[in-house]
């Protein structure tokens, strides 16, 4: 499967999710609005491996670059948002919601994009 497809399955998934679990649809019409308007941006990022996404469901820096910071913190922001309204819907903790989140986004990864384990070490698809 090519990378734009996967990714667009992959945000997909997340749009669904924030469909159901949200009750108030105009902000989570309006969280997956900025997530899919920050996708392109993402996407290069990862690509050149500035960034790669963490075991707890959140973009991460890979090396010495901020390059996108501003990106990577609001990407993150609305996660934690998601990861917090399923958590309370189902039960979980956020940090569960994030995790099993975090292995969508690793199954996910194109080749050559990064991931960090829980070990703390970074490996590269």
């Amino acid at each position: 499967m090519n990378r734009k497809l996967r990714t667009l399955y992959t945000f997909g998934g997340f749009a669904l999710v924030l469909t159901i679990v949200f009750s108030a649809t105009v902000f989570a019409s309006q969280l997956q609005d900025r997530m899919k308007a920050r996708l392109p941006e993402i996407v290069a990022l990862k690509s050149k491996g500035v960034i790669g996404e963490n075991h707890k469901g959140y973009l991460e820096f890979v090396g010495k670059s901020r390059e996108g910071a501003e990106i990577v913190e609001a990407e993150n922001a609305d996660r934690a948002a998601l990861y917090t309204a399923v958590a309370k819907k189902t039960g979980a903790t956020v940090e569960q919601v994030g995790s099993r989140a975090a292995l969508k986004w690793k199954e996910n990864l194109a080749a050559g994009e990064y991931f960090k384990n829980p070990d703390g070490n970074w490996i590269q698809k």
